[in-house]
């Protein structure tokens, strides 16, 4: 079985991007994601009990700033070595990641960018699984994790519709066995890496930053033709971005942008 762990990003009304991103990991690599990040956890906080929350902001967080336990007790120094061993082990993990970015500006009136971004982010999933099967000759399911929020009720709901409508493009997600499953992502370690991917790719479309998003692009899911799947646009000027989910779809369709 492969799990799908999203977290998003942009919910704030002062975005002017929504994401929903994360990574799929077969249920056979899922204890190497977590025992990496216990490691990091022992290595800078072996008094702590408690599983600590990784998470971009509180590490991105300057000196100052208001940040949650446990990372208001080290410097900022610390919580950036910290995010680049994270990035690492985002970098070097056996997973295949996936990113839906709505420019909001792009949506109908009164459309809601989670339940847009989650459809098409089961679609997605739900063709990574029929290809893996092709590929790899066996029949793995999939199962979506999602980290927990206010919007989880909305989301059931939005997803329990798909599960037995199928998406607008007529995908039946036989292969995803079951509607989303909600957790805290303190409880979950590859979670804490979804949160990871998602805050580069927000960064990228929001404000530019580039740096890790790039090194992440490979592992976006794309075919053996190089057509970007893992990763969608959607926004007004599509034509205008040269970021490679754009470009292969418009060498692909060019009629459709």
């Amino acid at each position: 079985m492969y799990l799908l762990y999203l977290d998003e990003s942009g919910t704030h009304s002062g975005a002017r991007h929504f994401a929903l991103a994360g990574v799929a990991v077969h249920e056979t690599n899922v204890y190497w994601v977590t025992n990496q990040l216990e490691r990091i956890q022992r290595q800078y906080f072996p008094e702590l009990d408690d599983s600590a929350l990784f998470h971009a902001t509180s590490l991105r967080a300057k000196e100052g700033a208001r940040i949650k336990p446990p990372f208001d007790q080290i410097d900022r120094k610390a919580r950036m070595e910290i995010l680049n061993l994270l990035n690492e082990v985002t970098l070097g993990m056996h997973g295949t990641f996936f990113a839906v970015v709505i420019e909001k500006s792009y949506l109908g009136r009164g459309e809601d960018p989670y339940e847009r971004a989650l459809e098409q982010a089961l679609s997605r999933f739900n063709h990574f699984l029929r290809r893996m099967s092709r590929e790899e000759g066996r029949q793995d399911k999939g199962l979506i994790v999602i980290a927990d929020s206010g919007f989880r009720e909305r989301l059931e709901a939005a997803a329990r519709q798909l599960a037995s409508q199928g998406t607008q493009w007529d995908d039946d997600l036989r292969n995803i066995v079951d509607i989303p499953f909600f957790t805290l992502s303190k409880n979950s370690r590859p979670l804490q890496i979804a949160d990871l991917i998602t805050n580069s790719v927000f960064g990228r479309y929001e404000a530019g930053h580039a740096d890790m998003f790039d090194k992440m692009m490979p592992k976006f899911d794309q075919d053996e033709s190089g057509r970007m799947h893992g990763l969608l646009h959607l926004a007004h000027n599509r034509a205008a971005c040269y970021l490679p989910c754009c470009l292969t779809r418009r060498l692909a369709q060019p009629e459709n942008l």
